[in-house]
């Protein structure tokens, strides 16, 4: 099973049908809600309820050929459920089947979830919000003088990337040499090891991946490594930590998580500052209402989009994939419209992702909006009037 990622997110999106075919899974492993196996087994049995409903409803308004194809991706997660499921390493799992599509991926989630099941034209990834903003990969370095080792740590998981630890002792004994030229030596020796301990992280931290780091060292060698630091590297460093030295990822792991949670809590405010300041200027590159979002959206016009989890009734273009408020046919093609499964934050969601547009979750909410903040590339194009509607 694969762990969620933003990647995954936008892959995701980039399904659509004209008609139902494709299940969006949502399972809570959270060992709080589901302690034991026998727990489990009604959860699942609870949840795959759900799922036969959904799927019913679906097929009641397909052909035969897509009816038999979900009935069939539907038995496939049954299938799983029941007797594939590992929930080790994870607090939630998300299914994504269509036969139509030829998609089938296990997500492990290492947050809890809420139990959901969607059928419909695309697949539903608003329920990974909440996962989507913490898919950040942090290089955690524990770093001495003669301590160098670095971790990965993602989605609750350490991967040892290097040791370059030494054994402490140098390059020479002190022999007939006197003390303070003796430690000298030992400083430099430490400070050579430093500085390749600061070159490997340049290796793993690359500017344009997003991905962050936390460093763990003394009081005392912070100013030094800090210094040793590439500048490349430096917009990517959350903070320091104290470490002893035999503390390891384990021990180091809770405060890089929190400084992870500081360092989004900040983003998100600074983009919420960003988008009130556009909205104050009447710049036309903000937006807080739905209709203006989701044509935005659709046009790729979406740099950044805070939202909050809450949606309203939308309707969708199976043609074009557009977003709209109300039913009707598409102005574009004249497609009727369909009601979008999840509304229009799904609709948002997926063409801010094809877009390449950043998403953020706001779980505190954005009081002032109906759900949505959204920052624009540039601001649209005044339409121009229609003959004989122009004012004088």
């Amino acid at each position: 099973m694969r762990q969620f990622g933003a990647e995954r997110a936008r892959a995701l999106a980039e399904y659509r049908s004209v008609r139902p075919a494709a299940i969006s899974c949502f399972v809570n492993l959270d060992p709080a809600t589901v302690p034991t196996a026998t727990a489990l087994r009604s959860h699942v049995s609870s949840v795959l309820t759900g799922l036969r409903r959904a799927v019913n409803e679906a097929v009641a308004a397909s052909d035969q050929e897509s009816a038999t194809r979900l009935r069939e991706d539907a038995d496939r997660i049954a299938l799983f459920l029941e007797s594939k499921l590992d929930r080790s390493s994870a607090q939630g799992l998300a299914l994504f089947a269509s036969s139509e599509h030829d998609v089938w991926e296990e997500l492990r989630l290492p947050r809890p979830c809420d139990d959901s099941v969607y059928v419909g034209r695309s697949f539903v990834i608003a329920p990974l919000l909440d996962h989507l903003e913490h898919d950040r990969k942090l290089v955690v370095v524990a770093v001495g003088r003669d301590r160098g080792v670095l971790w990965l740590l993602h989605h609750g998981q350490t991967t040892l990337l290097e040791d370059l630890s030494r054994d402490g002792q140098g390059q020479h004994d002190q022999g007939g040499w006197s003390q303070p030229r003796y430690q000298r030596s030992r400083d430099h020796e430490a400070l050579d090891h430093m500085r390749r301990v600061a070159d490997s992280i340049t290796h793993h931290v690359r500017p344009g991946t997003g991905t962050l780091l936390v460093v763990a060292c003394t009081d005392e060698l912070r100013g030094a490594f800090e210094l040793l630091l590439g500048s490349q590297v430096k917009p990517a460093l959350l903070g320091f930590t104290e470490a002893e030295k035999q503390e390891g990822a384990g021990d180091l792991a809770p405060r890089a998580e929190a400084m992870l949670e500081d360092r989004l809590e900040a983003e998100r405010t600074a983009l919420l500052e960003r988008w009130r300041e556009e909205i104050g200027q009447g710049s036309g590159r903000a937006t807080s209402v739905w209709p203006d979002a989701l044509t935005a959206a659709a046009d790729g016009r979406i740099e950044a989009a805070l939202v909050d989890g809450r949606t309203v009734r939308a309707y969708e273009c199976t043609t074009c994939g557009r977003g709209f408020l109300n039913p009707g046919r598409c102005p574009l093609d004249a497609t009727h419209l369909k009601t979008a499964l999840g509304g229009a934050l799904e609709l948002l969601l997926h063409a801010t992702f094809l877009a390449d547009g950043d998403v953020r979750y706001v779980p505190e909410g954005i009081e002032e909006t109906p759900g949505v903040a959204a920052l624009l590339r540039y601001a649209a194009q005044p339409q121009e009037a229609p003959i004989g509607d122009l004012r004088r």
